[in-house]
């Protein structure tokens, strides 16, 4: 079953082609998550995941990413509260769940830096999730990580909350309130 529908009206970028991810993708994330890791100035600012957590998230058509050709530029996934309703971070920082968002992953690969596409997904998942009623979007940080916490504040998220999350690595937790 598709999370979200695949007539919503994609971002565009100059050069950039934004499309719905699938399970055949998988492979490209994975290659651009190893890419990320190793030009981190701190490798504890990225939680890498698995390709099976990927897989699904495309095959539900949850993640989204721009291509400049064949190439994935950066992608991002955004996941509606009843896909883990006991992991999802409202209910990691004891909030209401229902009709919540989470924006599990977002990777920009280097030579796309400062092209938009963060900004692109940031403004992309909002309206997905204020058409599907969701009433707040979380995501989570390393506070250390001053570019990505400064992005996501510009685009009104606020830190929430503060705790051990990823085998102990510190996280910031982000709400985004839409209503």
């Amino acid at each position: 079953m598709k999370t979200f529908p695949p007539q919503i009206h994609l971002p565009t970028l100059d050069k950039l082609i934004c499309r719905q991810l699938t399970f055949a993708d998988a492979q490209a994330i994975m290659d651009l998550q190893t890419a990320m890791l190793v030009t981190l100035p701190n490798p504890t600012w990225y939680y890498p995941s698995e390709k099976e957590l990927f897989e699904a998230c495309c095959e539900r058509g949850e993640s989204f990413g721009f291509f400049n050709g064949q190439a994935l530029a950066g992608f991002g996934t955004l996941t509606p509260w009843y896909i883990r309703p006991q992991t999802c971070y409202a209910a990691k920082v004891c909030e209401p769940i229902e009709n919540t968002f989470d924006f599990q992953d977002v990777m920009v690969s280097t030579g796309y830096r400062r092209l938009g596409i963060h900004s692109a997904l940031l403004a992309f998942f909002d309206q997905i999730a204020r058409e599907a009623g969701g009433i707040a979007i979380y995501c989570t940080i390393a506070p250390d990580n001053l570019p990505s916490v400064s992005s996501f504040q510009k685009a009104g998220y606020r830190c929430v909350k503060v705790q051990p999350a990823y085998e102990g690595m510190l996280r910031g937790y982000f709400r985004k309130t839409l209503i």
